[in-house]
């Protein structure tokens, strides 16, 4: 076996990076990896991508891909491989280790307390040879999401809405059904798939009545959470209806009435009494506190425009996902419901991208600071 050449590295570590990118707002607050397998005799025998938050990590994608070419081989990798079993995934340093991988050169260490450092002493024990550093720079840059998110404690938070091209949720006489497309619905269901929990406020519960479960095969429900905060919610809602089958939470200020909230609680829904701020209201800061106590580290915000506005003021939303249908509704409510910015002063999504979904586009990027 001859020695892989520090350019043959470098050019695998630049598809690696191309390949991370393509897992960018779908991961987060997981990092954006990417992973190449290179075979024993320099050729490349598999690839992988993180795809989507819960799903595999890149360098079991890459190995599954390689499989018995991997024996003997070098694993090129974005980011350090995890050492320690995750709750949603297994660890990637055995996997490597058993696949018979020789040689690991990841990109940069992971900023992760938790995971930082394990990798080295993994490998070293198994007699896998380890380094890291091989553009180190364009690698921090690919998980600076992940890093910031990591000085947080809360959830990421991805909004999400319909509107119209002329920015309305709904009609004026407030019906939402159905502004976007069928692809739209489907990748809707995909991000839902995707997230520990999906938010609404007890308006859209009235509104829509939606399930807000998943229907992507083989996918899981995420924790159904309404804010509702005085337990005014219909118990026949279909959030109500299911909670046997699907967890459901109604967070309510600490004034709401309490036989309403033991009648919920007898249909199966989980209530969280938190305490109010203002006349009766939950604040969203209280909410995202709720939540990540609970584990909840994705969440889906798929609210009305008055709540979606609170968690655009309240500095709390870390992406967006937005579904524009070639429609005009004239009048109607916006995502954006009492909020306001002069133009000078108007956060706009930073990295976005527009892609087509149907007759719709899907605006994607992250939320500024």
């Amino acid at each position: 076996m001859s020695e892989i050449s520090r350019e043959a590295i470098e050019r695998s570590m630049k598809e690696a990076l191309d390949l991370a990118a393509r897992g960018r707002f779908r991961v987060e607050p997981n990092p954006t990896v990417g992973a190449i397998v290179l075979a024993a005799d320099g050729s490349v025998a598999g690839r992988g991508f993180h795809a989507r938050w819960g799903g595999p990590h890149a360098e079991a994608a890459a190995l599954t891909e390689a499989g018995t070419r991997a024996r003997g081989g070098t694993l090129i990798v974005t980011l350090e491989p995890c050492a320690n079993e995750g709750k949603k995934t297994p660890a990637c340093a055995p996997a490597v280790i058993a696949a018979g991988i020789a040689r690991v050169v990841a990109g940069c260490e992971d900023p992760n307390p938790a995971t930082a450092g394990r990798a080295a002493s993994a490998f070293a024990a198994a007699g896998v040879r380890y380094e890291t550093g091989v553009l180190r720079g364009e690698c921090v840059r690919a998980i600076s999401r992940y890093e910031r998110h990591l000085r947080l404690d809360r959830p990421w938070i991805v909004a999400k809405w319909a509107m119209s091209m002329d920015g309305r949720i709904a009609d004026a006489a407030g019906a939402a059904r159905w502004i976007s497309g069928e692809r739209s619905r489907e990748i809707v269901h995909e991000l839902r798939g995707a997230a520990d929990a999906v938010i609404v406020g007890r308006g859209t519960v009235d509104a829509d009545d939606p399930s807000l479960t998943s229907r992507v095969p083989g996918g899981r429900h995420p924790l159904r959470v309404v804010v509702d905060s005085m337990i005014s919610v219909d118990p026949s809602a279909n959030v109500v209806a299911g909670a046997r089958e699907t967890p459901t939470l109604v967070i309510c200020s600490d004034g709401a009435d309490a036989a309403r909230r033991a009648r919920l609680e007898d249909l199966g829904v989980v209530v969280a009494m938190l305490a109010s701020d203002g006349p009766g209201r939950v604040s969203v800061d209280a909410v995202v506190k709720e939540l990540a106590r609970r584990g909840v580290r994705r969440a889906l915000l798929e609210s009305g425009g008055r709540l979606t506005a609170s968690f655009l003021r309240a500095a709390l939303v870390d992406q967006a996902a937005v579904f524009v249908a070639p429609m005009l509704l004239g009048a109607g409510p916006s995502p954006g419901h009492g909020a306001a910015w002069p133009i000078a002063d108007a956060p706009r999504l930073l990295e976005s991208r527009v892609t087509a979904c149907g007759e719709d586009a899907l605006v994607e990027g992250y939320w500024p600071r």
